[in-house]
């Protein structure tokens, strides 16, 4: 679970600086003025805001391992969409950069919250402090890796090939996960079967 935790983190981070590793090249070459590509900038920071309390409104009552399933679908494939924005100019691509943007946020706001939640019930409280630090540390390892890779990619092939690739990761992740949903929920099945005494056993994060 830690391991699914960091992975979701990682590409969580990395995904979010895709957009100031490619945005230079996208404002030379769509020609966009300092102020449109401020607020490009700011669509994600307006609707992750927004959707904290949504996030964890869903994570509450649809559980962390289902929302992390499609948040990590819709985050990738908005990412993907941002890549299309090559196939537009002037106003079209501004618009669709932004939309893309915000929708990128608003999808990757419950990932963050849901790894708290999710060690509160899976880790016992003399280990949250580690594991919390473990995937915290991601974050920051997401730039370390990711950040030259999409400074090659934009310099190679384009600033395009920054959101198809990140968004290609982001749907292997979301395969990941899918496994990772199966492994517990089949864990915890078989932690809830009943015992020779009768008793059903507390599986460690049943509702998480």
């Amino acid at each position: 679970m830690l391991a699914m935790l960091v992975v979701i983190t990682t590409h969580n981070y990395a995904d979010r600086a895709t957009i100031s590793i490619a945005g230079p090249e996208i404002e030379k070459v769509f020609e966009m003025s300092p102020v449109e590509m401020g607020y490009i900038f700011s669509a994600f920071a307006w609707s992750y805001v927004l959707c904290q309390l949504p996030g964890g409104w869903l994570l509450d009552h649809f559980g962390s391992k289902k929302v992390y399933f499609f948040s990590i679908f819709l985050w990738s494939l908005f990412s993907v969409f941002q890549g299309a924005v090559g196939f537009l100019a002037g106003g079209t691509a501004v618009m669709t950069l932004f939309a893309s943007r915000f929708l990128v946020g608003a999808a990757e706001s419950p990932p963050f919250p849901g790894n708290a939640r999710i060690t509160s019930a899976w880790f016992p409280t003399a280990e949250r402090g580690t594991a919390s630090a473990i995937f915290n540390s991601a974050q920051y390892f997401a730039t370390a890796l990711f950040a030259p890779i999409m400074g090659y990619l934009v310099y190679a092939y384009g600033s395009q090939s920054v959101f198809y690739v990140m968004g290609g990761i982001g749907i292997f992740c979301y395969v990941v996960v899918v496994g990772e949903i199966k492994r517990v929920v089949l864990k915890k099945s078989l932690l809830q079967q009943p015992s020779a005494s009768g008793l059903k056993p507390a599986a460690a994060g049943a509702n998480c």
